[in-house]
């Protein structure tokens, strides 16, 4: 019995102790989520998606290719228009969600509510020309993503060509984020 005793005071005093495993259980630190610093907008997935030789980079020829495919996929009835429920189909299959953007008001530079075969390719070729940072007529991997830090809280400005650039997909710059 007296082997015991010793081994059951040391357990007391592990749990009863304030600083002890008991109370690492009681107050445990506040989650905290890593603030992401990559970010690949949805445009960019699916532009990713056009590299035909799997070569991780996208050429001109593949992209016009792509957005030619993409354009056929969204004009599901093929009158050469593109409607909300259509755009909100080939979002959700090439985007990733019908909200995603770019959105219809996006591709819709007339205000017609429909997007046709021009205004898709005209919207596709300026995101090319957005996100060719090194202007060498191919988009690499690194071109395609986006790089943000926030070490106090908020996002910075998006780069330009990117769906926090004002005029671009997307809309507005980052907001401060509540702590």
């Amino acid at each position: 019995m007296r082997r015991f005793v010793p081994t059951i005071m040391l357990a007391s005093a592990l749990v009863l102790y304030p600083g002890g495993p008991a109370q690492a259980r009681r107050d445990p630190l506040p989650y905290r989520p890593t603030t992401p610093t990559i970010f690949v907008l949805p445009v960019a997935m699916a532009i990713a998606g056009f590299d035909g030789d799997g070569d991780t980079r996208v050429t001109r020829a593949e992209f016009d290719a792509g957005v030619t495919r993409e354009w056929r996929r969204a004009d599901v009835n093929g009158d050469g228009n593109v409607g909300a429920i259509e755009h909100g189909s080939w979002a959700e299959r090439t985007l990733g969600s019908q909200g995603a953007l770019p959105g219809l008001l996006d591709l819709d530079a007339d205000g017609d509510d429909r997007i046709s075969r021009d205004e898709f390719v005209h919207f596709f070729a300026q995101r090319f020309l957005a996100l060719d940072k090194d202007k060498d007529g191919v988009l690499s991997r690194s071109e395609l993503i986006s790089l943000r830090v926030d070490p106090g809280g908020s996002l910075p400005p998006a780069a330009p060509g990117t769906a926090g650039e004002p005029g671009a997909a997307g809309g507005k710059p980052g907001k401060p984020r509540p702590n």
